[in-house]
């Protein structure tokens, strides 16, 4: 809650502002975002990118007969730790941020609030936190999970959390309730062996073989029979495993179903590249083969999960663990990496993720808390908020994605480098494509193909999401979409930028030719000849991106 104003280059005067960490409460220092400084010629050279020569190439034939999974309807989320939770709607303007990601008819964000607090929670939240949650679905629609503490095997303290919040929340608002978190981490615990013997636990891997299947059962079923077997909730109101990472065993994710399945409404594990203790740079973020890798693991879990009837949802999700790491979370590099890993896990089956703001000023973080002369102002927005806007902007109200080939590669590695994911629009058949390059310094060209030609218009329309600089990933500031940059509150400037490219015949199909700038991310819309746009699903009076 302190201000100051220290010397910039050359004596310039430069704002400074203050973030309150979490859960030190300590001050930390960082420069206040350029639009908040006065005199500045903010909207100068927004949305520009070179135009380099393409120095790679790929070609994608989509095939529009062969759907692949349809994305449902609240599939984007965010997660956030217990403390200050109550910011979603305390903060000034964060509701309008929340309803410009759900003015594009994709259905209402849901709010995992959980995380490493979960455990460390030992007292009910205050009344103030369920107000403000409720708040917050009367505003938004937004479905709550809710992290219960179960390091201490404290089934009282348990029940009193979740009774609290079904009778501080609305009913329907809640959509699960998350039996602790990450338990494939826990150490230096006291635990109940499966044999029945007391047992101290050392090491995670030693909790995960003795006790946790074990433990997590007893929990389950004294939250959901209160009174004895007989007593138990007819519906299943839990999550788990809350499992620490996506390559999580599919024979372990078996047998958590197989013991604990008629308590499970749908099971959840969380995704981060690394830990922020792992050398990492805004590069090596965006590589493609480690995110293959896990992404065949996630298909599997999700496979065997789906096989006992239970979906699974990544719950927690970021770029680097352990509150994100100084240029690779909070650089344009991270807003790249949450569009592409979003429909990653799409694509793998998942439905949906919930990105991790911490306690609302880590790193990683989306959207930034921050105080101005010791009162809450509007936040900050950080670079993987643009990664979830351009997210929720090719959803829509309802898509699913289609099946593609890359048939043909200008060099043996240029799928590192360029990416495609392919969409149909359920109800407009509009063709979308979403085309990442995340080479640091080269162009490159991706040609898009489409098995046939139903009646599609002869152009297509061109957003790009694009960062300022000789090096991009790692810009912080002065991001676009479609020419549109959000200061603070989500307020936005800029002229909306959008381009035409050309459709021309393929032999039955159609093909359009797109240059991609390096370290950049577009979205290609092909709408059928005829369709007329209807207004947009929920619009509101909110800062949104309107119908190029």
């Amino acid at each position: 809650g302190i201000s100051a104003v220290l010397a910039g280059a050359a004596g310039t005067p430069v704002p400074t502002c203050w973030l309150r960490a979490w859960p030190e409460r300590s001050l930390q220092a960082l420069q206040c975002p350029p639009h908040i400084i006065a005199g500045q010629d903010e909207d100068a050279g927004l949305g520009a990118y070179p135009r380099l020569p393409s120095s790679f190439a790929t070609t994608t034939l989509t095939d529009v007969e062969k759907p692949g999974y349809t994305i449902p309807q609240s599939f984007m989320g965010f997660s956030h730790e217990w403390p200050y939770v109550e910011e979603l709607y305390d903060v000034p303007q964060y509701l309008s941020i929340i309803k410009m990601l759900q003015s594009f008819g994709s259905g209402p964000l849901v709010l995992r609030v959980g995380g490493g607090s979960t455990d460390k929670q030992v007292t009910v939240p205050e009344p103030r936190v369920w107000q403000a949650l409720s708040k917050l679905h009367e505003a938004t629609g937004m479905k709550f999970i809710l992290g219960l503490n179960f390091f201490y095997n404290n089934v009282a303290l348990a029940r009193a959390q979740m009774d609290a919040a079904k009778a501080g929340l609305p009913q329907g608002s809640i959509m699960s309730f998350e039996i602790g978190n990450e338990p494939d981490y826990y150490s230096n615990k006291s635990s109940t062996h499966w044999n029945g013997t007391k047992y101290f636990v050392v090491q995670p891997a030693e909790y995960q073989s003795c006790c946790f299947h074990t433990e997590w059962l007893y929990m389950a079923e004294q939250l959901a029979c209160r009174n004895g077997p007989d007593s138990c909730s007819p519906e299943p109101q839990f999550t788990g495993p809350v499992w620490g990472h996506v390559n999580l065993r599919w024979t372990t994710m078996d047998w958590f179903l197989r013991t604990n399945g008629k308590y499970v409404l749908f099971t959840s594990v969380h995704w981060y590249k690394a830990t922020s203790e792992t050398y990492n740079t805004a590069v090596t973020l965006l590589d493609e083969d480690p995110i293959r890798q896990e992404m065949t693991n996630l298909k599997k879990i999700v496979e065997v999960s789906n096989g006992y009837g239970k979906p699974l949802r990544v719950a927690e999700m970021n770029t680097i663990s352990n509150s994100g790491r100084e240029g690779v979370s909070d650089v344009f590099a991270a807003a790249l990496w949450t569009v592409d890993a979003s429909f990653e896990v799409a694509a793998a089956g998942g439905t949906g993720v919930n990105l991790h703001q911490g306690a609302g000023q880590n790193l990683y973080a989306a959207v930034i808390r921050w105080y101005d002369n010791g009162k809450l102002a509007s936040p900050m927005l950080r670079p993987p908020f643009f990664g979830m806007l351009m997210f929720q902007m090719a959803v829509r109200g309802g898509t699913r994605l289609l099946g593609q080939t890359t048939t043909s590669l200008s060099t043996p590695t240029a799928y590192k480098w360029l990416k495609v994911w392919s969409l149909q629009d359920l109800n407009s058949k509009e063709i979308r494509w979403v085309v990442i390059n995340k080479d640091p310094t080269r162009a490159g060209t991706a040609t898009l193909k489409l098995t046939k030609n139903l009646g599609y218009t002869p152009t297509a329309k061109v957003l790009r999401l694009v960062a300022p600089g000789d090096n991009p990933l790692s810009a912080t500031t002065g991001i676009t979409l479609a020419g549109v940059t959000y200061g603070n509150g989500g307020v936005p400037r800029g002229t909306r930028k959008v381009e035409q490219i050309d459709v021309v015949a393929d032999g039955s199909g159609l093909k359009l030719t797109l240059y991609m700038p390096p370290a950049s991310a577009a979205l290609v819309r092909l709408p059928k000849a005829g369709w007329v746009a209807g207004g947009a699903a929920g619009s509101q009076a909110v800062a949104r991106q309107p119908e190029p």
